[in-house]
This record gives structure tokens, C-alpha cells and sequence, in this order.
């Protein structure tokens, strides 16, 4: 016995001894520094991912990568290896990924900057050595590039593209990867010896999606750009000044039976486009970004969208000038992942937008036709976005769009011509500033948009609109919490007729005759409003978690250059979640989560209170499921009766969940659900089932379908006032069905030549029924908020100009007829698509072949039937335009 407790004694002394000197293993792998190696100027690299130069032999190789996913703090499953060269042009990595097994590396060949779930080597570098931008580079074994630029430490802009070169080879001992990464590319100062941060990361997805890194922080740290290892040796190195000048040609045809007219005998149009961008990166880490004549064009078209409510729907932004450096001019307004992540000073799509204006006629002429442009031109656009040696980040834009003109032609071959959107010019400047190693930042923002109404006859849009802010961020106690606050302002003038409609916009509604801490001003010709916003958050170990608020004063309006919805509006939240990364029997991980929210107007009335449970996991077969379930107990909405007095709303629950089988496949499914229910019996549920197959490793497609319906008791019809000035605010029942597919295909040649197809097409009808007006708005009862009509009070009409209106009579002693204008039974149809051929030909410089096609019918009274819309849409008139563009890169 004694002999036995020897032995068990020693054997947990040598596992304590061993699981020290891992700790203490471990803990050396933390800022871990690696060294360059200068070569000769006549040293040839051939970017290959062959790694045969005998430079390659001269250089300090780094090993002994840690994991941080599924086993933190684990050895790497295979061995890292990568080395740094350079000269006085390029940094030069070459990385070897070992693998006894290179027939199963994942070598997905696809895209530029589309991640997919291959085998990856990431390069990231923080050249300003500021613990929180870094500009990463990453290959995976097909050689596809994927750069990302990281800021505020955890954030990362993967719409930012540099000029570099990278390729990958599978050899027998695993695979092998090259970069030429030009010193231009990056933003530092030049000094004797100069120490960056670098991080360099391994995928291995076979493997529990494996993620190993260089140098190590585990998952309870908080941080990422500020974990990262240094990089010594560099000397000599002077930081380049790259002017890069990009010419394009364009051109574009546009076919449709639609551009027939008694004017345009041709069904087609024909434009040619010449413009050049330019780039210029200064010494002191600013780059210039220039476009004259530039092509704003996006390549993949806006998903398809019918909105009944009072609200503008948010677009993600997809034209590429505005993309790049977005993270420098970015100042958010709002937080978290629901309606308010949108909120911002700065919404870049305001910037050659449809025009606002519309076209007037001679109503005393018979018109034939109507032209004015979908777009407004921009003139021009010139930003400067980086950070200098001195942690001052800098962002400025400036951008011109033309005034545009719609024209009326008559039938006495006459036309009138008026402005619908005057020369604009918007400006942005942005500012932060580091401190403290990068743990704290205070930055500030400052916009305006300024209109040349003068002799337009435009009274309703605002001469001049400024917003301005400032911001803080603030990690303290190891980065393990972080505060954040920001205060804005708006200011707006012009006509009284503007600043009226900005009063009586969907925003604010002044003119309500229950907001006793609201007035309506028709004199007013200017308004002020203000923003205040503040979080406390704990960013690392198992439990997460932040509360803060944000609140938007009545008076604010962004929106001639921002996005916000909604004002007159506090938001209060809580946010909780464990995360367990270590692996257990079942799951590689969970999050677990909890959210409890309210909203108050500034009169005190609560708009809402609510929360929320959801729960995500994933197993070890790469499968993930989650689930969600949301209360809201309701409050008094102040924009759902457009104008009138809030209304109750009511008591609501809803539930919904998702699933992702393992996306390493070739074919894998995704499906998400929900279901909405509310104490007024409004009922709603959604099926979003999805299906992607890889056939080849080059090839690509995906179908998801979409399906809601919505029974609605009370949706929005109208209002109109009666003889006696009473306002009637009319509601009804709705059927709706929405049915939309979504189709990607993506063939990719090589790693520079790749061809596109994105499809949608996009069913929607809704059918009115059990009309009834507001009665007891703030009734929580619903027969008591709303009064119904009987069939023989309400019959709907046509007016001389054919227009559908409703016709009201109560059949009570001294009711007053009314009538109405407002929606109608429904069908709304559209397909979008987009063939894109991309094909860069030489680095930075790309030829682009794209033919998109549409098509858009809308009918009243009729009902939803798959078969018959489908029909009716595609023998509708479509739309079809070619384009092609080709741009050179100079680089001087």
C-alpha cells in the first residue's frame, strides 16, 4: 500500500511539475519578438510560395505556435514556421505550414477578400506601433489574398485593399506561403531601428477550426492589436511617399422598351465615362484619395425592398471610394447589433442619392412624358484618412454632386424644365487621438452640407445642415473594462417651408396634439438638437457584459448626412453574457446571453421596456445552433399615427432560432426561423432555409429562400381631416406574404480572374380587410383604441384621375362624410441581377464586364399566387444594362 502511494505521490508530482513548466511555456509566448533580415538589393524573390531562394536559408526562422481555439494555451497541432526579410523596398514573409497530410488541406480557390473555411496564414502589422491599427495579409493555400485593416484594437475594415503580392504552394511536407508586402503600404516613421508590432496566425479547419498564433493571449485577455508580439531589425528603412494615378474608362448601355417614348424613339441609351482616381500617401501617414468624374457604380445591386412604414430603409454602403478608410470616418451614434447600430453622423449613400425633388408640369398642357436622372452625379470627391506618428487619427472628405433637372415634355412639343436637386457640396472632418499606449482615445467630428438653392424654386429641402461631435474611449484595470461616451449636435437652416417639413417629418412629429413638451413652430427657419451617449463595459475573462444609454433630444436631425430613424427618444440597456471556449464532451464553445432594454420619450412616457434570453453554441462537428426569445411589455409609439396622438402598443413575444451544419463541407444547409405574437393577436412568422455546395474547389453555389406571413389586426391606412377639421386616423386588418430567393454563383479562374451571378427575385401582397379608426389611442384595449366600421360606412372610390381613395360615412346622428387616401390591396413583384466578370490583370490595375438585368411590376387588388406573379413579372418590361470598365494603376 505504501508503495502504491509512492507511486501515485510521484506521478502527481511530475503531472504539477509538467503543468508548471507549460504555464511558464506558455507565458513566454506572450509579446514574443521576432527579427528581420536585410538582403542585398540584387537578391531575387520570386513570389511563388516555393520558398527555394537561398535568402530564405539567411533569415531567423520563428516556431512554436499556441493555440487559442478549440484548446487554449495548447501546442500548435502541426508546426509554424515563418521568417522576415527585407530590403529597401518590400518586407518579404515566407511561412512553412507543416501537415503529414497535405491531401486534406483545404485549398479553396475563390475571390479576393472571400473568406472561406481553407487552411489560412495571416500576416498583421502594426507599423505605427500604437497598440491599436495594424494592416494584415493573409493567403490561404490556394494563394487567394485577403487584406484587412484593424482598428481601435478589436475593430477590423475588411473593405480595405492594398497593393501587394502573395502566393501558395501544397508540397509534400504541407504547404508553403510567400509575401512581398511594399513598404509604401504601410504608415510608420522612419527612424535608426525601428520595433513594430506583428502577429502572425494559422487556420487549420479540419481540426476544430484550429486558430494557433505566434505570439499568445488566451481568450480571457481582452484586446487584440494590443496582444501582439514586435518586430526588431528594420534599418534604413525611409518611409516612402507612393502616388498612385488611376485612370478609368467606362462605358455603359442601358436596354429597355421602357426608354420608348414619343421623344426617344430608341429602346436603348448609351453613355462613355472617363475619370482617374489618385493616391498619395504622405510621410506623415495620411493618404490622400482624389476621384474627378469618378464612377460611383456598385456592383451588386440593393436587395429588393417594399417598405409600408413611415421609416427610410438603411443600405449598406458598396461603392469602394466610400468604403475604404470608413472605419477612420465612422461616428456612431447608437450600439449594439438591432435597430440602432445604423445611427451616424456620417451615412455615406447621402452622397449621389436619388434626387429629392420631383418634377412639376403645366397642368394646363397634356404631358407625355416625364424624364429626370435615378441618381444625382457626383461632381467630384477628395478625402484624407490615416494617423500620424503621433496617434492622431485624420479623416477629411469633401464631395460634389450636380444640380439635376427633370423635364416635362408636352404634347405641343413644349417642355419645362425644374431643379430637383441643387449643386451640393458635403464636407466631414473627423479627429482621434491615442493616449496612454493606446488606452484611451478622444476624437471629435464636424460636418456640413451646404445647397445652392438660389433660383432652383426648392423652398422644402434645407440650405445648410452642420453636425458635430465629440467622442472618448477608455480601457482601464489591464483593458479588462472600457468606458465609452460621445456628445453631438445637429444644426439645420433654410426656408420656413424646410424647416417645417423637418418638424413635421416622421422623426419628430411636433405636431401632435398630445406632446404638451413639443412645439410646432411654422416661423421657425432654423432647428438645434443634441445627442448624448455613454457605456461602461467588461471586456475579458468568461463573463462580458455592458449598460449605457443613449439619448437623441427632439430637435436633432443628422440625416442630410447621417442615418437616424427616430428622436425624442431615451434608450437604456444591459448587457450580460458568459462564454465558455474551453471544449467539453459535446460543444467546442457557448455564449449565453441576456438583454434588457427600455425606451422613454422626453416627456417621461415609456416607449418600450423589454428583454431578451439567447443562447449559441458550437460543436465539435462544426454544427452551430442558437436560439433567442424576446418580451417586450410594451408602450405608447408617437410616429405609428403619422402625426397624431401616440398609440398603445401592446404586450409582444417572440421566439427564434437558427442552424448551421459544418461549413468545411461541400454541401452544407443553414436555416433560420422566427414567431411573433402579441397580446392584439397579431401573429407572424418567417423560414429562411439556405443551401450552399462547392462542387469544385474553384466553384460556388447558393440558394436560400425566404418566406414571412404576417396577420396583422391593425396596419396603417391612412388619415384625412373632415369638414369640421376633425382628424380621422384610419387602421385595418392585414394579410401579407412575402416570398424571396436569393441566388450566388461564383466561378473563380484563378486567383485574379473571377465571374459573379447574383439573383433575387422578390414577391409581396397584402390584402386589407375589417377597417376601423383610432378611438382611445392609449387605450390598452383593443376594442376600445380603435372603432370599427361597418361594411355599408366604408366603400373605396376612384377620383377623375383614376387614384383610389375611400369614402366614409358613419351611420350615426350628424356624422360628417369624409375621405381617405391611403393604401390599397397590394402585389408588388422585382427581380435583380448582376453578372460580374473581374478580372485584375496586373496588380491594382482591373478590367470589370457586368450585365445586370431587372425587372419591377406593382398591381392593385391582386392576390398572392406564386405562379401567376412570377408570370406577370417576367413578361413584364425589363431593364437591361451593360457595362464595361477598365482602370490602369501608375505608380510614380
Amino acid at each position: 500500500m505504501k508503495q502504491i502511494n509512492n507511486r501515485l505521490f510521484s506521478l502527481i508530482t511530475v503531472i504539477g511539475i509538467t503543468s508548471l513548466a507549460w504555464g511558464e511555456t506558455v507565458d513566454a509566448m506572450r509579446l514574443r519578438e521576432a527579427q528581420a533580415t536585410k538582403i542585398g538589393a540584387d537578391t531575387k524573390i520570386i513570389i511563388d510560395g516555393n520558398l527555394g531562394e537561398p535568402a530564405w536559408e539567411t533569415g531567423k526562422w520563428q516556431t512554436n505556435f499556441i493555440q487559442r481555439n478549440p484548446n487554449d494555451g495548447s501546442p500548435e497541432t502541426y508546426q509554424t514556421e515563418f521568417c522576415i526579410l527585407y530590403d529597401k523596398e518590400y518586407l518579404y514573409i515566407g511561412v512553412k505550414a507543416h501537415d503529414p497530410e497535405p491531401d486534406k488541406i483545404s485549398a479553396i480557390l475563390s475571390r479576393r477578400d472571400d473568406y472561406t473555411e481553407s487552411d489560412w496564414m495571416y500576416v498583421s502589422i502594426d507599423s505605427y506601433n500604437d497598440n491599436r491599427t495594424a494592416f494584415e495579409f493573409g493567403l490561404n493555400a490556394a494563394g487567394v489574398k485577403h487584406d484587412i485593416r484593424r482598428y481601435d484594437d478589436n475593430n477590423m475594415d475588411e473593405n480595405w485593399d492594398a497593393i501587394w503580392d502573395g502566393n501558395a504552394e501544397i508540397n509534400h511536407q504541407g504547404w508553403s506561403a510567400e509575401w512581398r508586402i511594399p513598404f509604401r503600404e504601410l504608415r510608420f516613421t522612419s527612424t535608426d531601428e525601428m520595433e513594430w508590432g506583428l502577429e502572425v496566425y494559422r487556420e487549420l479547419p479540419r481540426f476544430d477550426n484550429e486558430l494557433s498564433v505566434w505570439s499568445y493571449w488566451s481568450q480571457s485577455d481582452e484586446g487584440f492589436v494590443s496582444q501582439y508580439g514586435s518586430l526588431k531589425g528594420l534599418q534604413g528603412i525611409k518611409a516612402q511617399r507612393p502616388l498612385y494615378i488611376i485612370p478609368y474608362v467606362a462605358s455603359q448601355t442601358d436596354i429597355s422598351d421602357n426608354l420608348v417614348t414619343p421623344i426617344h424613339e430608341k429602346n436603348y441609351d448609351s453613355f462613355f465615362n472617363l475619370g482617374g482616381d489618385v493616391r498619395y500617401s504622405s510621410p506623415f501617414g495620411l493618404t490622400l484619395n482624389a476621384s474627378l468624374n469618378p464612377d460611383f457604380g456598385q456592383v451588386e445591386a440593393d436587395p429588393a425592398d417594399y417598405n409600408l412604414t413611415e421609416f427610410e430603409t438603411y443600405f449598406a454602403e458598396k461603392r469602394p471610394f466610400f468604403m475604404e478608410g470608413a472605419n477612420i470616418l465612422r461616428f456612431p451614434l447608437g450600439f449594439g447589433d438591432g435597430d440602432l447600430q445604423s445611427n451616424s453622423l456620417f451615412y455615406s449613400r447621402r452622397i449621389g442619392r436619388a434626387p429629392q425633388g420631383y418634377a412639376t408640369d403645366d397642368t394646363s398642357k397634356n404631358t407625355v412624358t416625364v424624364e429626370e436622372p435615378d441618381v444625382v452625379h457626383i461632381l467630384g470627391a477628395a478625402k484624407i484618412t490615416g494617423k500620424t506618428p503621433g496617434g492622431l487619427s485624420i479623416g477629411i472628405m469633401e464631395a460634389i454632386t450636380a444640380e439635376e433637372q427633370a423635364k416635362v415634355y408636352y404634347d405641343d412639343n413644349s417642355k419645362d424644365e425644374n431643379v430637383i436637386e441643387p449643386l451640393t457640396n458635403y464636407l466631414l472632418t473627423r479627429f482621434q487621438q491615442d493616449f496612454n499606449n493606446g488606452l484611451t482615445s478622444v476624437g471629435g467630428i464636424l460636418t456640413a452640407v451646404n445647397r445652392n438653392l438660389d433660383g432652383t424654386g426648392i423652398d422644402y429641402l434645407r440650405s445648410d445642415a452642420y453636425t458635430g461631435g465629440i467622442d472618448i474611449d477608455h480601457e482601464f484595470m489591464d483593458r479588462q473594462y472600457a468606458i465609452q461616451g460621445a456628445v453631438a449636435f445637429s444644426h439645420i437652416r433654410g426656408d420656413t417651408t424646410a424647416i417645417q417639413y423637418a418638424q413635421l417629418s416622421s422623426s419628430r412629429y411636433y405636431q401632435r396634439v398630445d406632446a404638451k413638451h413639443l412645439e410646432y413652430d411654422p416661423k421657425l427657419s432654423s432647428l438645434s438638437g443634441y445627442s448624448v451617449k455613454g457605456i461602461l463595459s467588461k471586456n475579458s475573462g468568461h463573463i462580458h457584459g455592458a449598460l449605457g444609454g443613449v439619448a437623441y433630444s427632439p430637435g436633432l436631425e443628422i440625416n442630410d448626412l447621417g442615418f437616424l430613424r427616430g428622436v425624442d427618444n431615451t434608450n437604456q440597456f444591459v448587457w450580460i453574457q458568459y462564454y465558455e471556449w474551453e471544449p467539453g464532451k459535446l460543444l467546442r464553445n457557448y455564449r449565453l446571453n441576456f438583454n434588457q432594454w427600455s425606451n422613454w420619450n422626453f416627456a417621461g412616457e415609456r416607449i418600450n421596456l423589454g428583454g431578451n434570453i439567447n443562447m449559441h453554441f458550437t460543436f465539435h462537428n462544426s454544427w452551430r445552433f442558437g436560439y433567442g426569445i424576446n418580451r417586450n411589455l410594451g408602450g405608447l409609439n408617437a410616429s405609428f399615427n403619422r402625426g397624431g396622438p401616440m398609440l398603445y402598443t401592446p404586450k409582444g413575444l417572440s421566439v427564434w432560432g437558427y442552424l448551421d451544419t459544418d461549413q468545411r463541407k461541400d454541401l452544407f444547409f443553414s436555416f433560420f426561423g422566427s414567431y411573433f405574437h402579441n397580446d392584439d393577436n397579431v401573429y407572424s412568422w418567417d423560414v429562411y432555409p439556405g443551401v450552399t455546395w462547392r462542387p469544385r474547389q474553384n466553384m460556388q453555389l447558393r440558394a436560400e429562400v425566404g418566406y414571412n406571413q404576417l396577420d396583422d389586426t391593425w396596419a396603417w391606412i391612412g388619415a384625412d381631416t373632415d369638414s369640421l377639421d376633425n382628424t380621422h386616423y384610419i387602421w385595418s386588418g392585414l394579410q401579407q406574404k412575402t416570398l424571396t430567393l436569393t441566388l450566388r454563383a461564383e466561378l473563380t479562374l484563378s486567383t485574379n480572374l473571377s465571374i459573379q451571378y447574383y439573383a433575387e427575385p422578390f414577391f409581396r401582397a397584402g390584402k386589407f380587410f375589417d377597417f376601423m379608426e383610432i378611438d382611445d389611442a392609449r387605450n390598452e384595449d383593443f376594442d376600445q383604441r380603435f372603432k370599427a366600421f361597418d361594411d355599408d360606412e366604408i366603400s373605396i372610390e376612384t377620383d377623375e384621375d383614376g387614384d383610389y381613395y375611400y369614402s366614409i360615412s358613419r351611420n350615426e346622428p350628424g356624422a360628417i362624410p369624409y375621405t381617405v387616401y391611403g393604401y390599397n390591396d397590394f402585389n408588388y413583384k422585382q427581380f435583380r441581377s448582376n453578372l460580374v466578370l473581374r478580372w485584375e490583370y496586373s496588380t491594382g490595375s482591373v478590367l470589370y464586364l457586368v450585365w445586370s438585368q431587372g425587372y419591377t411590376n406593382s398591381e392593385l387588388f391582386k392576390p398572392f399566387n406564386f405562379n401567376t406573379d412570377r408570370k406577370t413579372l417576367f413578361n413584364d418590361v425589363g431593364n437591361n444594362v451593360l457595362m464595361l470598365k477598365l482602370s490602369y494603376i501608375f505608380n510614380i
